[in-house]
């Protein structure tokens, strides 16, 4: 019973070093300087980093945006989910198959973009959209399905990638939209047909009121 105490405390710190780690991820992307001195890259002075997360997040973001370019940002949402399932405790199920979908959705989302918008500006400097995974991809694709067919390709690719990384299912998303939809249209038939009648009883209402008048003013004349 210790030992099981004890793991469920390491799997929730690990859980906050996670969550933790994803914050600290996200705003090295979205402070990003290209002023920024940056180890190994000559992208930057001697000035002290404008980046929040000070040098080691200068180069943590130079790198993402060179490799993977605007995909960087599924990193953070990566180390979130990872963290929730530490902190609660929960086990990754089918965790080979979910690999290869987050493998799969990190390639496609870099190639799509890359053929998308190809480039892409940040604090004044020219980024691949993609990063070099997704021009690289992309240009491969091309080569044999051109920019049309190589979208369709990474669509559906994509597609599968979320299905094999979340377990999500279109099927069911498409038959809870069907779902929705039909309780808002019943909603907004039975609106319209609550409208429809309260008009009918206010013409009938105004009928009347005004055969009631013609009778008066018919009483009255005679």
């Amino acid at each position: 019973m210790f030992r099981t105490a004890l793991s469920h405390r390491v799997n929730e710190f690990l859980g906050v070093v996670l969550f933790a780690l994803a914050l600290v991820w996200l705003i090295a992307l979205v402070t990003y300087n290209s002023a920024d001195a940056v180890w190994f890259f000559n992208t930057g002075g001697e000035l002290p980093p404008r980046n929040f997360v000070g040098q080691v997040g200068a180069f943590l973001a130079e790198v993402c945006y060179q490799i993977f370019g605007f995909a960087s940002f599924l990193v953070p949402v990566l180390l979130v989910v990872l963290g929730w399932h530490y902190f609660w405790c929960r086990a990754i199920e089918a965790a080979y198959t979910k690999m290869v979908g987050l493998a799969l959705m990190f390639g496609c989302t870099s190639a799509f973009l890359s053929l998308t918008f190809e480039t892409l500006d940040i604090s004044d400097k020219t980024f691949r959209a993609g990063g070099y995974l997704g021009r690289s991809l992309a240009g491969l694709f091309s080569a044999y399905l051109n920019r049309t067919g190589s979208l369709i390709i990474f669509l559906t690719l994509l597609f599968l990638s979320v299905i094999l990384s979340t377990q999500f299912s279109f099927g069911r998303l498409f038959a809870h939209v069907g779902r929705v939809a039909g309780k808002l249209s019943n909603r907004a038939s039975e609106m319209v047909r609550q409208w429809w009648e309260k008009r009918r009883r206010e013409r009938q209402r105004q009928e009347v009121i005004r055969k009631h008048v013609e009778k008066r003013d018919a009483k009255v004349e005679g």
